[in-house]
């Protein structure tokens, strides 16, 4: 099954909590901009699994701009603190349809990166970064990674 991993869009640095912190009007720009590439480029998308934090709520909302009748599902295991397996656990569960975005945060999403493909060092992602995964929700270590790409860089495939 095909997977997505999206760190969220740039925020703000400062708000009353973390989880309340938003997107800044470059963040959603930038966001935009990268998912129409991405959808221009032949990426298709079903639906979005999301974080409960304001900024990954407001990055889907960039994301299904782009992208129009995604279903969409909170997930509170997609949080910056949460544990991967936590989240390998939901997923178990809550078993994603192909094309699915899970809209997370660092440092889960380097280290749901590793642990899916396996490769011990972390992956980086910058704001809005998204990787594409071949992914067996069942197993850690049951993925391939097939791309990664940071807003206003190229789609290419590893």
């Amino acid at each position: 099954m095909k997977l997505y991993l999206c760190r969220h869009g740039q925020a703000v640095s400062q708000a009353a909590t973390d989880a309340l912190r938003p997107l800044t009007e470059a963040g959603q720009a930038a966001l935009l901009s990268h998912w129409q590439s991405l959808q221009g480029r032949g990426v298709q998308l079903s639906g979005l699994i999301v974080s409960p934090y304001l900024r990954a709520q407001q990055t889907a909302d960039c994301i299904a701009q782009v992208y129009s009748g995604l279903s969409r599902q909170e997930c509170p295991y997609l949080t910056p603190d949460s544990h991967p397996q936590a989240l390998f656990d939901w997923l178990l569960a809550n078993p994603p349809v192909s094309n699915t975005v899970l809209v997370s945060h660092m440092p889960l999403v380097s280290q749901l990166t590793a642990k899916w493909t396996g490769v011990p060092e972390r992956v980086g992602f910058n704001v809005g970064t998204v990787a594409c995964f071949d992914v067996d929700v069942t197993a850690a270590n049951g993925a391939q990674l097939l791309w990664l790409c940071s807003p206003g860089e190229e789609l290419a495939s590893r």
